[in-house]
């Protein structure tokens, strides 16, 4: 069975970045102002000057503290599925807000608490879809500080997937802590040992971490909740203006967290994981899909198993905000790095609009393109049985196979030949195209959704997130 995979680095390239790496975070190293960390870094032997934050680890020591991560990383949800991230293991996550939605009927417009509502239920009815991500942003129809809560309910309150946490404080953080420890009681499952969230913490490029993304990965220490790093250098501004410099400066703070982690907690889960990005040099602007996203995923992915550490990133959305030739290009390509390359989390499914927006559609659409990528990676069949010498043996020159064994055999086959619900596979005879399949699809989801999180549960989200409103009559909405 042939297996299609993508790689980009050789051997030795892999060594060259690996070195480059290890020799900078040696003698360049990174900035804190966490004391406790720099405290903890001084005694195991790195060069620490605590009045400017500098931390430098010699190569030694940074080949020992990663050798203590693990090569994979458990989530679960209430669901109870547990997924096993590392080696040759892949799962999807979709979004479930952004600063602003593609609204079917309206076009682009900013999010209300109905999109949190409806683009939940559609991940938690999706079978390719295994977790979910909520991003931290107001709802356009509910004043903050109780616009935040309400999503947090409402989302929670929906799924029983794996959540994945972006906290934008450590208070942020600390709420989502307490939630899922009320959620846990409330299903009866050890707080501490499952983990219902993973969470993510953001390096500064270039080369810092603020205190509070150290005090976050305490918190997710605190528990068995795996640690994602944020890393998103900026070609041209916050990183090199080569796509070889920034990745290899991403490298570097893709690894950070890493050995902050097996500081404080040997063995504690951290993903490997980057979002370069080129910044516009005309305008200014931050594009984060642009080409080269594949370049850097694959690179990624490459690094990451030589790290042997469980990796996680985006999907790939795209930089338009329209179902059109540029979303289905870009994404499709973004995907197939991420899949070719064996990256365990996908994540952002939905994503458009250079990664600021989203849109109930696109997670469908990208459902869609899932489907062509893990039949394309899954390679061709080249047993005696799919080869069918015999068969054109048999049937000669100028036949045909309509009744060939081998034809009747795999007629109701959907695994042989490419086959998707998302996709319109009828050479446009149905009229129906893939866009409006998914708001279709999305409808007929939404009208069909049971709720799969149990009553009691709900109850405990409700009160726990009762206290927090300021408007005491946004629990009912």
């Amino acid at each position: 069975m042939s297996i299609l995979t993508l790689s980009l680095l050789s051997p030795d390239e892999i060594e060259i970045i690996d070195h480059g790496s290890l020799k900078l975070i040696e003698d360049t190293g990174f900035r804190t102002a966490h004391p406790e960390t720099l405290k903890l870094f001084k005694k195991v032997g790195a060069v620490v000057h605590e009045n400017t934050g500098s931390v430098r680890i010699p190569s030694a020591l940074t080949r020992e503290l990663l050798s203590r991560a693990p090569d994979t990383a458990e989530e679960t949800g209430l669901n109870g599925r547990v997924l096993k991230a590392g080696g040759k293991n892949r799962y999807y996550m979709s979004l479930i807000l952004d600063p602003f939605v593609v609204d079917w009927d309206e076009g682009i417009r900013a999010p209300r608490l109905e999109d949190v509502r409806r683009n939940t239920m559609v991940g938690e009815s999706l079978d390719r879809v295994n977790s979910m991500m909520r991003m931290e942003y107001p709802v356009s129809d509910i004043s903050e500080p109780d616009s935040c809560y309400k999503t947090m309910e409402t989302f929670l309150c929906n799924t029983t997937k794996h959540t994945a946490v972006y906290p934008v404080s450590e208070k942020n953080c600390r709420d989502w802590m307490d939630v899922a420890a009320v959620i846990a009681d409330s299903a009866g499952l050890p707080v501490k040992e499952t983990p219902l969230l993973s969470i993510a913490m953001a390096v500064t490029s270039p080369l810092q971490i603020h205190p509070p993304n150290i005090e976050i990965m305490k918190q997710a220490m605190e528990r068995c909740y795996p640690i994602i790093p944020t890393v998103c250098p900026m070609a041209g501004t916050t990183s090199p203006y080569s796509v070889a410099g920034t990745f290899i400066q991403a490298n570097v703070e893709s690894l950070l967290p890493v050995l902050v982690a097996q500081l404080y907690q040997p063995g504690h889960p951290v993903f490997y994981g980057i979002g370069p990005s080129v910044t516009d040099m005309k305008t200014g602007r931050d594009l984060y899909y642009r080409t080269e996203k594949m370049l850097f995923k694959i690179m990624a992915n490459q690094m990451g198993e030589y790290y042997h550490l469980p990796t996680s990133g985006e999907a790939g959305g795209t930089l338009t905000h329209r179902a059109d030739p540029q979303n289905g290009a870009e994404s499709i390509l973004y995907l197939l790095a991420s899949h070719g390359t064996r990256q365990n989390i996908i994540g952002g499914l939905g994503s458009l609009g250079n990664a600021n927006g989203m849109s109930t559609e696109q997670i469908i659409m990208q459902c869609g393109l899932v489907d062509m990528v893990e039949y394309l990676a899954r390679g061709v069949d080249l047993s005696e049985e799919k080869l069918a010498l015999d068969s054109i043996r048999s049937v000669g020159p100028g036949g045909n196979f309509l009744e060939d064994k081998l034809t009747l055999s795999l007629l109701r086959d959907k695994t042989e030949f490419f086959d998707s619900s998302y996709f319109d596979l009828s050479g446009g005879y149905n009229g129906i195209g893939i866009h409006e399949k998914a708001h279709q699809i999305a409808a007929d989801l939404v009208s069909r959704y049971n709720q799969g999180v149990p009553g009691k549960t709900r109850e405990a989200i409700g009160n726990f997130f009762y206290d927090k409103y300021r408007d005491k009559s946004t629990a009912a909405l």
